[in-house]
């Protein structure tokens, strides 16, 4: 396994990415928006935080497209996710409008806690709250996009394809598709020294003490996993990944089994041979993933 530091060091740019050049407020067709600050309240607490938007060639306000909410890693930036990503590509090709939020260190939590440490703490309102409370709604109110959960999707890559499901299962009611690329789906599997157990240590404290926080975010919890119904998932991992472990593909396969038939879910397991936790194995899978996610919608009522 990894060291800490060593995870850090693959999941951080080691230069500071420049923001886009700004752009007119109206969407472009075809492009990037600016930073965009968006400001939300969730439990009485007021945070502001920057997203980008894709609008694919041919957007119009007339004609309202899919929406994909599109996750990063633990303390990437939109700006890289944008770089590296290469998601204008199929957003052009099945006329998404593509949303990514700024989240840097969040681990998608759904809780903060006294013992959550200010330096990994991202923002004031949890990383899930903050998606599916503030950035979904401002994206479905500022954007032409269909508000139906069959025409909206989050995906993510790392941290954030951790995030995708847990974002699902939080919300079950706004998502019809997930796709997640090396993520982590069983905290409880996690080894003391493995840099997955120690990001979300910093947040919800030592697992051994505070077992009720660890399990309120496991995304194979039986109360997490009951929730999702009527889904399509996407769920890819490389076999040589070193950062998260493929262990935690076969953890959530296991977990969801008893679930697909009577929950009318739809799961692809990939596992990729030779593929490690980088930006060739993620870019290697949007296509799969859009194509998925666009198959949902023309088999949808």
């Amino acid at each position: 396994m990894l060291s800490f530091i060593a995870l850090l060091a693959l999941e951080l740019t080691a230069v500071e990415l420049a923001a886009p050049a700004p752009t007119s407020k109206a969407p472009i067709a075809g492009a990037w928006s600016a930073p965009i600050a968006v400001t939300g309240t969730v439990d009485g607490v007021t945070h502001t935080a920057d997203v980008v938007v894709y609008t694919p060639k041919g957007y119009a306000t007339d004609k309202k497209a899919p929406l994909v909410l599109a996750l990063h890693g633990w303390n990437h930036t939109t700006a890289l996710f944008m770089k590296e990503g290469g998601l204008e590509r199929w957003a052009d090709t099945f006329g998404t409008v593509v949303v990514i939020p700024e989240l840097g260190k969040s681990v998608y939590e759904t809780a903060f806690y006294k013992e959550s440490k200010p330096k990994y703490v991202w923002g004031k309102i949890p990383g899930t709250r903050w998606v599916g409370e503030v950035v979904l709604p401002w994206a479905r109110k500022s954007y032409a996009v269909r508000t139906d959960r069959a025409h909206t999707a989050v995906i993510g890559y790392s941290t954030g394809g951790r995030g995708a499901v847990l974002l699902a299962e939080a919300y079950p009611a706004e998502f019809g598709f997930v796709g997640s690329l090396s993520g982590t789906y069983d905290l409880g599997i996690l080894g003391p020294k493995e840099g997955e157990y120690k990001i979300h240590q910093v947040i919800f404290g030592d697992r051994d003490t505070f077992e009720s926080r660890w399990t309120l975010d496991n995304i194979i919890a039986k109360d997490r996993l009951s929730k999702l119904a009527d889904l399509r998932l996407y769920i890819a991992h490389g076999d040589k990944d070193k950062s998260v472990n493929p262990n935690q593909v076969d953890a959530l396969r296991t977990a969801l089994a008893r679930y697909e038939k009577a929950r009318h879910l739809i799961v692809d397991y990939v596992i990729v041979p030779g593929a490690a936790h980088d930006w060739k194995f993620w870019t290697s899978q949007w296509g799969p993933i859009f194509e998925a996610f666009d198959a949902t919608l023309r088999h949808s009522p």
